[in-house]
C-alpha cells in the first residue's frame, strides 16, 4: 500500500515520502495514529504543490541572503567597548554586538545564526564571518576604545 508520510517517521522514513508497505503496517500504524495518508492521485498533486512551494521559498530565501552577503561582503563595522590601558576589554564582543552594529551602520538585519564570531577580547581589528549553507561573506569589524 502507497502511503505519504505526513511527519517524520524514524526507522521509516521523512515528511513527503512516498513509501510503500504491507497493507496492515499502513492502515493499523501509520494511518491509524495520523503519521501518513494514501497516496491518491488527488494527495500526490497535492504534494506536488507543496514541494513547489518549498522549493520556491527556498530558492527565494537564497537569493536574499546572497544579496545580503553581496551587500555586507568587505564592509567595515566600528564597535564602542569599555577597555583597559593594554587594549583588553572589560566585556567580549558578543554576536549580538556586532549583528547591532551592523544593523545600525547599514541598515540590513542579519540573524544572528548567521554570524559567526571567534572569542573577541581585544581592541583593534577582527575579521568576522557572515555564513548560511556553502555561502560566506566576511565583514571587518573595529573595536575601538569608549
Amino acid at each position: 500500500m502507497k502511503v505519504i508520510l505526513l511527519t517524520d517517521v524514524p526507522k521509516v522514513g521523512n515528511k513527503h515520502d512516498i513509501k510503500d508497505f504491507k497493507e496492515g503496517y499502513a492502515q493499523n500504524v501509520l494511518l491509524a495514529k495520523g503519521l501518513a495518508e494514501l497516496a491518491t492521485p488527488q494527495a500526490l498533486a497535492h504534494l506536488a504543490s507543496i514541494k513547489a512551494q518549498m522549493n520556491k521559498k527556498r530558492e527565494d530565501e537564497i537569493k536574499s541572503f546572497n544579496e545580503l552577503i553581496a551587500s555586507v561582503d568587505n564592509k567595515t563595522v566600528i564597535i564602542k567597548a569599555k577597555a583597559n590601558e593594554k587594549g583588553h576589554l572589560f566585556k567580549a564582543v558578543s554576536v549580538h554586538d556586532v549583528m547591532e552594529a551592523i544593523k545600525e551602520s547599514s541598515g540590513i538585519e542579519i540573524d544572528e545564526h548567521d554570524i559567526k564570531v571567534d572569542h573577541i577580547k581585544n581592541l583593534g581589528n577582527h575579521t568576522i564571518t557572515i555564513k548560511k549553507g556553502n555561502r560566506q561573506g566576511k565583514c571587518n569589524v573595529i573595536i575601538i576604545a569608549q
